[in-house]
């Protein structure tokens, strides 16, 4: 009997969902399908050894180098980066854990049951993002104006000649950002500070072991209400040598850095808290995204605040406290300080730049320059404003699309803590061929599709926040 079952898992393990072409599916009656980019798969014969169940199936989306054994096993379809699963017993009955919190070509999303009928893309283009018809930005009309002359001010010329800066820096030697290069980085986040300190804001170092974010506050009117960050991880790789990082992440960190600049330059003032912030770490595993969603979840859990200190103080204190010197500004009156009920309306919410500049050949020009909004359904009021604030600036020139299955990136931190977050990132990111490598250089960013995603991430931030 046992030889018997491990006949059929092999077979099971070797066969494969029986696929036609799209116009074909009209002659599935009676059977269940799905269609995987540019094909149709469907109900199995019984002699393949695999379940007649749709629900029997998974898919998730994410590279087959992130695969693990078992996955690669039992995978039974797919095409690019999406893959189906046959998992009989459920997704519960895997012995290994999905890799999730990791870079992107070593992550996969969440495995989501297969459906009859369902349309599954290949990941080199997902569907359009389309507005709600009653979609509104929610600004006044002075907010509305004052969101144009910040996305106006964000300029092609300024975003690459500020990201030329970043991919020079590294240990003397070098040209690196990578976290296990202690010069290097040190070197990293005192550029970064110092930018950030010359715009006008205030700044801490989260530190968490041997690594650092960067975070520049812009305290709201009704901080109350919440917090939006805007942010992206400044750490390059390869690990070892040189390391210039231009698209990624550079090209998200400088966005982060000229957004920041153009905030303050336009004098904005927003109702929620706005932090600018450049994680650490993030290659090796969202390490500093992490640390920062863990204390900004650990601050919204809080019930109360202390009177004598503002909210954007407080928030200030629980994000940073430990960088005593950057937060010398606040100090609270903690002895003879009363406690007031924090606000049940607070939200936070975070907008995250990873891989942002380079125009894939693979993607016809017809379409015109693509990004691509990765985040669960739910996260709704990111979605909406990145969309809406790329109208605004971009008008049709950007083609603004959304998956609903994220992984592999910062905004996972904040997902992961329930908190609404969106990864923009440029389109067909799997097929960037200079990914991790030492020719990820300033030759590799477009920068036409590189300003249009800065503009949209700063219109969608102001919308957000607020203003006052």
């Amino acid at each position: 009997m046992r030889a018997v079952l491990s006949l059929v898992t092999a077979v099971a393990a070797t066969s494969e969902l029986p696929r036609i072409n799209l116009n074909a599916k009209s002659m599935l009656e009676g059977k269940w399908w799905a269609q995987v980019g540019d094909h149709v798969v469907h109900t199995p014969h019984a002699k393949t050894g695999l379940s007649s169940n749709v629900g029997d199936y998974y898919y998730a989306y994410g590279s087959h180098a992130a695969l693990s054994q078992e996955l690669q096993e039992k995978r039974v379809a797919g095409a690019g980066r999406v893959h189906i699963f046959h998992l009989p017993e459920g997704k519960d009955a895997l012995s290994t854990a999905l890799p999730k919190v990791s870079h992107r070509r070593d992550s996969v999303s969440a495995l989501v049951q297969l459906s009859h009928k369902v349309v599954l893309s290949d990941a080199k283009l997902f569907p359009d993002f389309n507005l709600p018809e009653d979609y509104a930005s929610g600004l006044s009309a002075s907010g509305q104006q004052k969101e144009k002359q910040v996305t106006d001010s964000i300029t092609s010329s300024a975003l690459m000649q500020k990201l030329k800066e970043l991919t020079e820096l590294g240990d003397g030697s070098t040209h690196t950002r990578s976290y296990s290069n202690p010069k290097a980085t040190a070197n990293a986040v005192s550029f970064l500070e110092k930018e950030f300190q010359e715009m006008g804001y205030r700044t801490c170092r989260q530190t968490f072991g041997d690594q650092a974010d960067v975070v520049a506050f812009l305290p709201g009117s009704d901080a109350d209400s919440g917090s939006v960050t805007v942010g992206a991880h400044y750490d390059s790789r390869p690990f070892e040598g040189l390391a210039p990082g231009a698209v990624d992440n550079g090209s998200g960190a400088t966005a982060v850095l000229e957004i920041a600049k153009a905030f303050a330059a336009a004098g904005v003032r927003p109702k929620k808290t706005i932090m600018f912030v450049c994680f650490a770490a993030e290659e090796p595993g969202l390490l500093g995204s992490a640390e920062f969603a863990k204390r900004l979840s650990s601050a919204a859990a809080s019930s109360f605040v202390q009177d004598g200190m503002n909210a954007s103080s407080q928030l200030v204190s629980r994000m940073c406290g430990s960088d005593s010197g950057s937060l010398a500004f606040m100090q609270a009156q903690s002895s003879a300080a009363t406690m007031r009920r924090r606000s049940r309306h607070e939200k936070h919410e975070a907008l995250v730049m990873d891989e942002v500049a380079w125009k894939s050949p693979n993607i016809d020009d017809s379409l015109g320059a693509v990004v691509n909004l990765e985040s669960y359904d739910w996260a709704t009021e990111p979605l909406k404003h990145l969309a809406g604030a790329s109208r605004a600036a971009n008008g049709e020139r950007l083609k603004v699309t959304h998956s609903s299955n994220p992984f592999g990136s910062d905004h996972m931190s904040f997902l992961e803590k329930g908190m609404q977050s969106v990864l923009s990132i440029h389109g067909d990111d799997e097929n960037y061929p200079h990914y991790h490598q030492s020719s990820d250089a300033m030759d590799q960013v477009n920068s036409e599709l590189y300003t249009m995603i800065a503009k949209m991430n700063a219109g969608a931030a102001i919308r957000l926040a607020g203003h006052a």
